[in-house]
């Protein structure tokens, strides 16, 4: 399999982040089984209905999304989410809003 495309975002802190274009059905499924795991689902009337959420859900999230997505940040493919945890939450935010793109997800900075 070839190398996949990537695109290259020049973050406000001139900082440059390198995220896949897409996601592949596995990474996606990957993803999606955060949520997934963190639900509490009955089915009420035939209707699935979800009863409880845990409120890490979408930290947890953008962390696999930041996994699965970003090949390189600040000019290393090192230990991404770890220094982006350790960074600015400017950077981090705006990391996780491109890499959110690709998959189509609502992953944006609080305002």
């Amino acid at each position: 399999m070839s190398e996949r495309e990537t695109t290259t975002i020049t973050l406000k802190s001139g900082k440059q982040a390198s995220v896949k274009t897409y996601l592949t059905a596995r990474e996606r499924n990957d993803l999606r089984g955060v949520f997934f795991g963190n639900f509490k689902i009955d089915a009420v009337g035939g209707k699935p209905e979800i009863k409880e959420i845990d409120g890490s859900v979408l930290g947890k999230a953008e962390e696999k999304l930041i996994d699965l997505a970003v090949v390189s940040f600040d000019g290393s493919n090192e230990n991404i989410l770890q220094r982006l945890l350790d960074g600015s939450t400017a950077d981090y935010d705006e990391v996780v809003a491109e890499a959110g793109k690709i998959e189509g997800g609502n992953f944006t900075a609080a305002k």
